[in-house]
């Protein structure tokens, strides 16, 4: 059976450069791309294509986008080869919980509740914010949203009953070096 482990954080804690790392780390291992992401590229794509397409994206209406990154966390999850022994998820649906709270979508959570039991996740990584924090153009949140959102998805991740290790603001070879001696101590590498 592959472990399933999401890499989580709020807005600007690293996520991004530790998973690069960790591919490079753990060729063997498979990558789930962030589902939101996805979401937002194809909602975009469609727009381009159709200039009176109004793009599900989550600053927009999250009521329309949150079952969309469902849907595509369901399926980036079917997607991972049977063999894989780790698969690192780039998030995963307990990341919903904590969006659908922030966005007043309270009445999603009992049916994403439902879909992470399914979804057998081993344990999660949490990575800790990094440096200064810089709005983009997916990344749209002030300073204090960043920090109430990196928030809700610890809230999240604590209460999915998941083993949680927090992932420190330290060097990214401290970050691989410890999830590496995590993966040693459960014996999945």
């Amino acid at each position: 059976m592959t472990e399933k482990i999401p890499i989580s954080g709020g807005p600007h804690t690293g996520k991004t450069t530790l998973i690069d790392a960790l591919r490079v780390r753990f060729p063997d291992a498979h990558f789930v791309p962030e589902p939101a992401t996805n979401v937002i590229k194809r909602e975009r794509a469609a727009q381009a294509h159709d200039s009176s397409y109004q793009p599900r994206v989550p600053w927009a209406d999250y009521t329309e986008f949150g079952p969309l990154v469902v849907a595509e966390s369901e399926l980036l999850e079917r997607l991972i080869p049977g063999d894989a022994t780790v698969a690192f998820q780039d998030r995963s649906l307990i990341d919903t919980i904590a969006y659908s709270r922030l966005n007043r979508f309270d009445r999603f959570i009992p049916e994403v509740r439902h879909k992470i039991a399914l979804a057998q996740y081993s344990f999660a990584l949490v990575c800790q914010p990094v440096g200064n924090y810089a709005a983009t153009d997916v990344r749209r949140e002030t300073v204090v949203e960043a920090i109430q959102t990196h928030a809700a998805i610890e809230q999240a991740y604590r209460e999915s009953g998941l083993d949680v290790i927090e992932v420190p603001a330290v060097s990214i070879e401290q970050r691989i070096e410890l999830i590496s001696d995590v993966l040693h101590e459960r014996g999945l590498v």
